[in-house]
């Protein structure tokens, strides 16, 4: 399931995401602290240099604010995060009202699937080599919609940098190696998404209103103060505030981003925890290819040459391009524009193949996919093609009329094919499709059965299709293409493995001796859980008197209020069932605004006993209980939420997360037990 939801993120992020940032969680007299050398600008809230060991952080990190503060606060963000820059004003804010107490620590995590945000950090950390990082970082922030090489050289122009020594840094491989370093370093302290706070190293996850932060500084601030009470100051304070918040995560997040102490970013990334629902990454963010993707494996996608939009002679081809698209991805956009660039440099070697892939939170993806189909019927498919991804952002009915008369359709019979039920027939035959090849975000391609994810670059592509030219000798069309697909991988609903659950103690809803039992590992802050509870509750109810649905808390790490909401809910379930199950609904629908106080008073809402909660908070009443279980599921191969097993295999539908897939599958087990 984890896998599915790779769209998004992010976005996450994402997905996406979060996917959210990718996902949203979770902050008198000044003691004598270490003297900072008068070449820390912090004070006036400009640029830290401070030489190593001097500060409180490394020489490459931009810092702002005094640098003697009692709270560091460590920001890693993305340049191309809308989510990053949505929190710069209560960024500024806490600089504004802790202007002694407060610093901030920059590090980098410039996301896979966000392919100006590597480049655009570059440019940041040239202009730190000057001392205007803030100033770029304003800059990038302020217009980030245009990350372009031309933009990033004007604005290096307009805050007075010297040019030709911030494009010479540019090119030092120094500082992409410190980049990538941050970037692992990111992913290993549990920083899942951008953007990501540590506060005297106190995770906070997203763009969190301003109130958010100031409960955790104001926290952490009481904390240092008696630290630097007993004597500790400079370095030593930062360190001991940060392992005191955190004694494991928060001690590392010091000494990977406070003494600038970074692992080697691929000793970071084999560490690094799984970001459940991010979307898959490419190999590289950015350049060519020197050689191609590692992975041989071929994956089983066919090609109708009678109903499937085909560019390119399926007779001379020697190569197949399957283009797993959303009209509507911004992504899927600059992925179609490498295809462009594909087709120039192979001509009648290659053809391109689309395949739909709408994807269910872009409202307007699965109507162009409709209307390219119908004007696919008079020919014209690649033309419409053409005008949905230069105006993504105006996918209206009213356009794709427009865009029909345009190219000379016959609009009338183009309105009627876009709403012929065939039409809708064909997108969800591609989306299955795409689920049976492992196909869980946008953009994704297919080249003679060999996978690429995301975005690449033009070289990536280009790596795969000469090495496949080779291999295709003097053979072509579409014959070799089903030769080169025969022995092609498929996904099937049901892991092989049987795992050995232990589910006393578990929430659960239907009879205990159920004939097929459906273990739901879930995470109550996790978005991507909370769209399965819909899909597989109602394929549960009409099966209920055979089914069992357990809840297998599985409450992540970066989630702040994952384990406080399933605390609550367990305690709720060992009040009563119908308890349980009410505050399990609460806390999803009210997932985005979760915090302990309205934990609290969903709880209440539920009927929860509020003194037998709060015992069971100070008391850890549950935590042996939520470690076995996620211990267990780690196992059984649950690597992130949500994972659904039935009947101890591990469960993906090739019709994707829809109450009629589960109910099928759900059916095919029973009658097998009858």
């Amino acid at each position: 399931m984890k896998k599915e939801f790779a769209i998004i993120t992010v976005l996450l992020a994402s997905l996406a995401a979060f996917f959210a940032g990718r996902w949203s969680s979770q902050v008198g007299p000044q003691p004598a602290m270490q003297a900072a050398p008068a070449t820390v600008a912090g004070n006036a809230g400009g640029e830290g240099h401070a030489p190593a060991g001097a500060g409180w952080a490394p020489a490459t990190s931009p810092t702002k604010g005094n640098p003697a503060a009692l709270v560091t606060i460590v920001e890693i963000s993305d340049f191309q995060c809308p989510f990053c820059s949505r929190v710069g004003p209560t960024v500024k804010k806490i600089t504004e009202d802790y202007p002694n107490d407060v610093r901030i620590v920059w590090a980098n995590e410039p996301l896979p699937f966000h392919d100006r945000a590597k480049p655009a950090a570059i440019a940041a950390m040239a202009a730190h080599r000057q001392g205007k990082f803030w100033e770029m970082h304003d800059k990038l922030f302020a217009n980030q919609q245009q990350l372009t090489d031309e933009n990033l050289e004007k604005f290096a122009k307009e805050i007075g940098l010297d040019v030709a020594k911030w494009k010479k840094d540019m090119l030092d491989p120094a500082i992409a190696q410190q980049i990538e370093k941050e970037n692992a370093a990111a992913n290993q302290v549990g920083a899942s998404g951008t953007p990501s706070f540590f506060i005297n190293g106190k995770l906070v996850q997203g763009a969190q209103p301003y109130e958010s932060f100031k409960k955790e500084i104001d926290e952490a601030l009481a904390a240092a103060k008696k630290l630097a009470a007993s004597g500790k100051s400079g370095q030593a304070l930062a360190e001991a505030a940060f392992a005191e918040r955190d004694a494991q995560n928060g001690a590392k997040v010091a000494t990977y981003f406070l003494k600038g102490d970074l692992p080697a970013a691929d000793a970071a990334a084999a560490e690094a925890p799984k970001r459940p629902g991010e979307a898959p990454a490419p190999d590289k963010d950015e350049g060519p290819a020197t050689a191609p993707p590692e992975s041989q494996e071929i994956w089983k996608v066919p090609v109708d040459v009678k109903h499937d939009a085909i560019k390119g002679d399926s007779a001379k081809a020697q190569v197949t391009v399957v283009e797993f698209s959303d009209f509507q991805c911004p992504f899927c956009s600059r992925g179609a524009g490498t295809v462009t660039e594909v087709e120039k440099a192979y001509g009648d070697k290659v053809r391109v193949v689309f395949k739909h892939n709408p994807l269910p939170f872009h409202p307007n993806a699965k109507p162009a996919s409709q209307a390219a189909i119908a004007a696919g019927k008079q020919g014209k498919f690649w033309e419409f093609y053409d005008k949905a991804f230069a105006n993504q952002q105006n996918l209206t009915e009213e356009n794709f009329d427009a865009w029909a008369k345009e190219l000379g359709l016959d609009v009338a019979k183009f309105d009627k094919d876009r709403k012929d039920p065939e039409t809708a027939k064909k997108i969800d035959e591609d989306l299955a499709l795409g689920t049976t090849v492992g196909i869980r975000g946008t953009p994704a391609f297919v080249i003679n059965g060999r996978k690429i994810v995301g975005a690449q670059p033009i070289g990536v592509f280009k790596a795969v299709i000469d090495e496949e030219l080779k291999k295709a000798g003097d053979k072509k069309g579409q014959g070799y293409y089903e030769e080169c697909i025969a022995k092609g991988k498929v996904f099937t609903e049901l892991g092989d493995t049987v795992a050995d659950l232990k589910l006393d103690g578990l929430p659960f809803r239907g009879p205990k001796d159920a004939a097929v039992t459906i273990t739901e590992f879930s995470d109550f802050q996790c978005p991507f859980c909370s769209r399965i509870v819909e899909p597989v509750h109602t394929a549960w109810d009409k099966r209920k008197d055979k089914v069992k649905v357990v809840f297998a808390h599985f409450p992540l790490s970066f989630h702040q209020f994952a384990r406080p909401a399933a605390t609550a809910a367990q305690e709720a379930w060992e009040e009563s069932p119908e308890k349980f199950w009410k505050l399990h609904d609460l806390l999803f629908t009210n997932q985005r605004e979760l915090s302990e106080e309205k934990i609290d008073a969903l709880a209440k809402e539920a009927g929860v006993d509020m003194d037998k909660l709060a015992k069971a908070k100070a008391d850890k009443k549950f935590d042996k209980l939520f470690d076995a279980t996620m211990e267990m599921g780690t196992k059984a191969g649950v690597e992130g939420t949500p994972t659904i097993l039935i009947n101890g295999r591990k469960y993906e539908p090739t019709g994707g997360y829809t109450p009629e897939a589960i109910g099928s599958t759900l059916d095919k087990l029973l009658a097998s037990k009858k």
